[in-house]
């Protein structure tokens, strides 16, 4: 799901659903848009428009009538998971294998949105079996699976540098938000600080238990 304003938007397998959350407290259906592919698996909000990843693409919708998204973009790929963010100029989409969406590649692809009714591929860059991923000014954050957390300079999209990897963190999925990074592993939640890019350090764990 994401929250726009006075909305929630939450995707189902193959549909955007929009909730009016004007009153926090008795929320309302306002409509159902149905989307033009199956297999919809993430959602992500940046300034008026839902980016949201399907097994098959990354497909760009406009809530400038937040009630109504209408499509304005799309990129397709092979078909994969598909977890994707954005900034002010790029998105960032990570592909796997390993897993139920049948994926071939481990990468990440950076779309140029320059255009946004055709972003288009700036670079792809080889990874071990990307998840989750998050960015917060010029670091890029991405849980490479058994890979642990790895952190990019961004500052250059098409030239990303490793500034810091973090192993035995089996990661899959991290939220960068002022100066801590929270990431999800299979064995615990863990929060790095990250407010000196030079000194990125772990400050906590909590040991989750899988019965």
């Amino acid at each position: 799901f994401a929250i726009v304003e006075n909305y929630m938007y939450t995707v189902s397998n193959s549909d955007l659903n929009v909730f009016d959350i004007t009153k926090q407290y008795d929320p309302s259906f306002s409509n159902k848009v149905a989307l033009q592919n199956w297999a919809i698996e993430t959602i992500f909000p940046f300034k008026g428009h839902l980016f949201i990843g399907s097994q098959t693409g990354m497909y760009l919708y406009s809530v400038s009538n937040p009630e109504l998204p209408v499509k304005e973009g799309q990129f397709a790929h092979v078909q994969s998971c598909d977890p994707v963010i954005a900034d002010d100029n790029y998105a960032y989409v990570t592909l796997r294998t390993g897993n139920a969406c049948m994926g071939i590649s481990n990468q990440l692809e950076v779309l140029s949105l320059s255009n946004i009714n055709y972003p288009t591929l700036v670079k792809t860059y080889s990874l071990t079996n990307p998840h989750g991923l998050s960015k917060d000014g010029d670091l890029l954050f991405i849980c490479d699976g058994n890979e642990g957390l790895k952190i990019y300079d961004a500052t250059n999209v098409s030239d990303l540098k490793l500034k810091k990897q973090y192993s035995g963190i089996d990661a899959y999925d991290v939220i960068a938000y002022n100066k801590i990074a929270i990431v999800v592993g299979k064995d615990g939640l863990y929060q790095f600080d990250y407010s000196n890019p030079k000194n990125i350090h772990l400050v906590s764990k909590l040991r989750i238990s899988r019965d």
